[in-house]
């Protein structure tokens, strides 16, 4: 016999589609992140860099993130940027790298907080600078950041979502076009991640093609650029300008 199927109102019809549609989208980015890693681990990752405006990539990732951190709370700013010099890179690997840390950025920020992004030009490169006051991350996890399914703060991230492999895919993307990621944070007080890459990546991807033939060790990071918020107290903006105070998290 037969057992009576379960009527559903519209509504609750409504719910499980979205929580159907939610959790398939979680498990492709899973699914991606995963070949995007591997293809990354082992030198398959192509880029196919182009002449484009970095201001205009920055600008274009905020707009897609707008309604996520306004659902958030969360103020989303773009920082002024003035005049800046094409940038020959891959425009696609590019925005990965850039919605990647403005969507860390906001997930880890509380209601009532800011998210900024800066962008300047400096000695021959594009500096990419996302700067938030969330929650920050302790000395004890900054040091492992960037390493594959590492997650720092587990509980937090238990109830704010992630993989681990974000900031992974993030570092393998910028190691390719010959750049440098660094990491700042303090816990409770936020995070500044600046990404450096070169004005042309061409040079940087041949020679980071030698360096994953030769199995050689990564090129050293230099420290991050620095990006001021509107709306922060004096106090908070002296600690964040002090270089000595702020702990570094350096990668290629």
């Amino acid at each position: 016999m037969k057992e009576p199927v379960p009527q559903l109102d519209a509504a609750r019809r409504s719910e499980y589609a979205h929580l159907i549609n939610v959790s398939g989208h979680h498990l492709l980015a899973v699914i991606n992140g995963i070949l995007d890693m591997s293809k990354l681990e082992t030198g398959n990752f192509e880029i196919t860099p182009e002449p484009f405006a970095p201001a205009e990539a920055a600008a274009a990732c905020c707009d897609l993130l707008a309604l996520q951190a306004s659902e958030a709370g969360i103020a989303l700013i773009k920082a002024p940027m003035g005049e800046l010099p094409e940038i020959v890179a891959d425009k696609h690997a590019l925005h990965r790298i850039l919605l990647n840390l403005l969507s860390n950025a906001i997930r880890f920020t509380d209601r009532g907080g800011t998210v900024t992004i800066g962008v300047r030009a400096e000695a021959g490169a594009i500096f990419f600078v996302v700067d938030d006051d969330g929650i920050g991350i302790s000395d004890a996890d900054l040091v492992r950041i960037g390493e594959p399914y590492f997650q720092a703060q587990a509980s937090q991230l238990r109830r704010r979502g992630g993989t681990g492999l974000g900031l992974s895919i993030v570092k393998g993307l910028v190691r390719l076009h010959g750049g440098e990621l660094s990491i700042r944070s303090r816990l409770g007080e936020g995070t500044r991640v600046s990404v450096r890459l070169p004005l042309d990546c061409e040079p940087g991807r041949t020679v980071q093609r030698r360096i994953v033939d030769a199995a050689t060790s990564q090129p050293v990071t230099k420290p991050a650029a620095l990006v001021a918020r509107p709306g922060r107290s004096a106090a908070a903006r002296r600690k964040l300008a002090s270089a000595e105070d702020y702990p570094v998290k350096k990668s290629a």
